[in-house]
Formats: C-alpha cells, sequence, structure tokens
C-alpha cells in the first residue's frame, strides 16, 4: 500500500467517498502485516466506530483492490486474506496455526510473472503460497 495521502488522492480520482469509516479501514491496514480478513478488520474498528457497516469495509477493501492498493490472498476455503504490501514476495502459511508469513526473495532474486501469453492466455497476477509449519509450531 502506498503512503495514507497517496492511498487517499487514488481513491477520490476514482469518486470514491471518503468516510471516517472508510478512512478508518485504511489506516488499520497501513504497514498491517498480518493478513487480516474483512472480518477481522471490521471486529477490530466497530469497537472505536459503532455505525461501522462489515459491508463498509468489504466496499473499501474491494476498491483497494481495484486500484492495486492492497491484494486479497485465496489461501483457505472460505474467506479471503488482505494484505497492504503489494511489493512482489511470496506467503507461508503454517498447516498447524494458521499464521500466513511474507517471505521476500533474496537479494539479486526476483519474483516475476512469464512474458507474454501462455498458450493464449495473458497472465495478470500470480500467487505462490507454500505451505509447512512456522518455526513457532516446530
Amino acid at each position: 500500500m502506498h503512503s495514507f495521502e497517496t492511498t487517499i488522492g487514488r481513491l477520490r480520482s476514482e469518486g470514491f467517498k471518503l468516510t471516517p469509516q472508510r478512512l478508518s479501514v485504511i489506516r488499520y491496514l497501513i504497514g498491517n502485516k498480518t493478513h487480516p480478513t474483512a472480518a477481522v478488520i471490521y471486529g477490530d474498528l466497530k469497537k472505536k466506530y459503532p455505525s461501522l457497516s462489515f459491508s463498509t469495509v468489504y466496499n473499501t477493501l474491494n476498491m483497494l483492490e481495484k486500484i492495486s492498493e492492497v491484494q486479497s490472498l485465496h489461501l483457505f476455503d472460505d474467506f479471503l486474506n488482505y494484505d497492504p504490501d503489494i511489493s512482489s514476495h511470496y506467503h507461508f502459511v503454517c498447516r498447524s496455526c494458521d499464521s500466513i508469513i511474507d517471505i521476500f526473495p533474496r537479494e539479486g532474486e526476483n519474483v516475476s510473472l512469464p512474458e507474454g501469453d501462455i498458450s493464449g492466455n495473458r497472465i495478470e497476477s500470480a500467487q505462490v503460497v507454500f505451505k509447512g509449519m512456522c518455526k513457532s509450531c516446530l
């Protein structure tokens, strides 16, 4: 996710109305490394913003994804996780505690998509997910 000001500017240019509740979702995500779900964000912010609706959280996340400020992660069957770190990196999911850990390429390594089309299909994004046991659960 870009800076708060940049993100706000991009949302305004898309005609997205910026309410205090929507701004709270954006603030919540900036620098967040926990890969929260919409339900977790809603639960955490509802205490401070009683008028916040789940729909507001969900719609804000969808708009942020549309303008490439967050990426949704399809790691579990029942829900999406959201990652405000839009840089190229991998994810590791612990099969014991379900924690999600960012794995960044080593210096000199690249995370890249194949160039051009593959069998007539244009690749626009990819997710690489490693699964195993995190060091805390080992």
